[in-house]
């Protein structure tokens, strides 16, 4: 699998050759063929879920997808042979003071000016499908001031740029800063490798997954993160039964740390095994119920990734139910997993969703009816889409996820989402959650309301973010004497995208205020104090080509 995955100048060698080798209407046939790329969240991505509203002749949204799927459709004719050139698409985002940004996949959106971009080619062999999107990544990565006041000390082992306030309990490879200097490098990117038959698939991939309801945040798998090498079985497109339509994945691979966390070489690499499934209801085929679970642990080599991918279906253990003043760390599995659900109103334009998700399993049926919230976390939202006016159809848009430690913390050992006490470097890779882009331990609300046209959209959201506040309360005394320390960001802004027949272009601006920026007000509330606020400017923009 790890062969498969890093030698990409050699799959674009053999498909180059494949390519010259075909007859002369089929190169032709490919010349014309420029698709666009389709992500698994973003504006591609809002499109299409905005088109299942519409009509109730669409097909449903599929809560479990990958580049590969949503740009797959290129490939539709019958023939034995196809090739698709997927034309580039960019995405440039600019910070004025902070890094900023989630769901950017492989690019850390740094302080500064950021790139990414992604393009390459789709071939269909018989039933082999090649699908070879690298990425190039950019990140100026400039410094900014995050300790201003009082950093938490960190361990002789740790990397200066790691996260000082996620170091015990609750640890994680999140570092606040990719290091000194700017960044770039190309990455597999979107790109796989699979064989198809009778509507399924098995493969290899290094391209981002999205599992879940949510329009901008996803608990168990999204793009928040570089995608990983891994090995997959699932279904090619759902399956209609007289029971409903079903979707599943079962996927296994490996999770490398980032530069920037600690000096032991011998725990860089972890393995990762997930399942995930959907069923459309037959008597609702609007309603769509799911489930997702990863588990991970640290791996000694790419051997022992490979061979554990049943390991999504063992017990996890109890790492993280362990006082806050027991310190050993006991290796071991963690888990991740979730309940979730769409239901849809298509031609009225309406959806409601909801995502539960839970870091343990219930002791028992009395453990889960006694303290059913024990390390929960949960998303909920909804969309509607009105009838056509004057300037077109307006959407409205509102998401709430809470990802902090609920009551029982009080009075039993509980964990942190994406922190680990078993697995050093939590649920990340490369440095980056791959869950929720708001990250570890933290919650959020999303608001936005846009008038959409044939060719363009304008619109305008405000969204609320508290970051990292469970381990704002393992902070000294001092943090705690009031509320004006929780790290909260407040950020309204404005966003428009336009169409043409060979691209689509999107901008959107944010004027985000973070309030206390990195826990670094001292003082409380009533004691009137100055306090650490930053104001950070972003203007993220986008062009997709092809049709």
């Amino acid at each position: 699998m790890r062969q498969a995955l890093l030698h990409s100048s050699n799959l674009y060698t053999a498909l180059i050759a494949l390519v010259l080798a075909a007859p002369a209407g089929a190169q032709s046939s490919i010349a014309q063929d420029l698709r666009s790329l389709v992500t698994v969240s973003g504006d591609s991505a809002d499109r299409l879920r905005l088109s299942t509203l519409e009509s109730t002749g669409r097909e449903p949204w599929r809560l479990l997808r990958s580049t590969s799927n949503l740009t797959g459709r290129a490939l539709s004719s019958g023939r034995s042979f196809e090739v698709s050139v997927i034309a580039p698409s960019l995405w440039v985002a600019i910070n004025s003071a902070l890094p900023a940004g989630e769901n950017n996949g492989g690019l850390w959106a740094g302080r500064g000016p950021n790139a990414r971009t992604v393009g390459g080619v789709d071939a269909k062999i018989g039933a082999l499908r090649l699908t070879l999107l690298p990425e190039l990544l950019y990140s100026s990565n400039e410094s900014f001031e995050y300790g201003q006041l009082y950093l938490p000390p960190l361990p002789a082992s740790r990397n200066p740029y790691s996260s000082p306030w996620n170091v015990y309990p609750y640890s994680v490879d999140a570092p606040v800063r990719m290091g000194p200097a700017k960044t770039i490098r190309v990455s597999p990117g979107q790109s796989s490798l699979s064989l198809h038959s009778h509507g399924f698939e098995a493969g290899v991939t290094t391209e981002n997954e999205w599992w879940g309801p949510g329009i901008r945040s996803a608990i168990v798998l999204s793009d928040n993160a570089e995608g990983f090498p891994r090995a997959f079985v699932r279904t090619s497109v759902p399956r209609r039964t007289q029971y409903g339509t079903f979707d599943f994945r079962l996927t296994w691979g490996g999770l490398t740390e980032s530069e920037y966390f600690d000096s032991n070489k011998s725990n860089d690499l972890r393995y990762w095994s997930g399942f995930a499934a959907t069923w459309a209801t037959a008597f609702e085929p609007n309603l769509t119920i799911g489930v997702a679970r990863a588990v991970y642990a640290t791996a000694s080599g790419w051997g022992g990734v490979a061979l554990r991918p049943l390991h999504v279906f063992l017990p996890a253990g109890r790492a993280n139910s362990r006082p806050v003043s027991d310190s050993a760390f006991v290796p071991e599995r963690d888990q991740i997993m979730s309940l979730f659900a769409r239901w849809a109103f298509p031609g009225h334009g309406f959806e409601a969703y909801g995502e539960f998700a839970r870091l343990e399993l219930p002791e028992s049926l009395r453990d889960f009816l006694v303290e059913p919230g024990h390390s929960q976390g949960y998303t909920f939202g909804a969309q509607w889409l009105g009838k056509p006016t004057a300037v077109g159809k307006w959407r409205i848009q509102a998401e709430h996820s809470y990802l902090e430690q609920g009551p029982s913390f009080r009075n039993r050992g509980l964990g942190s989402f994406y922190t680990s006490r078993s697995v050093l470097q939590g649920y990340t890779n490369r440095g980056q959650v791959l869950g929720a882009g708001m990250g570890q331990g933290s919650s959020g609300d999303w608001l936005a309301i846009d008038a959409l046209g044939a060719k363009f959209s304008v619109g305008a959201f405000v969204s609320r973010t508290r970051f990292n506040n469970d381990a704002y309360f393992r902070l000294p005394f001092a943090y705690n004497a009031g509320h004006c320390q929780h790290d909260v960001t407040v950020a309204p802004g404005i966003r428009a995208g336009a169409s043409t027949r060979w691209a689509r272009l999107s901008a959107q601006y944010t004027s985000a205020q973070r309030l206390n920026a990195f826990f670094q007000n001292q003082a409380a509330c009533q004691f009137l104090e100055p306090k650490v606020d930053v104001r950070n400017h972003t203007l993220q923009i986008a062009a997709t080509f092809g049709r």
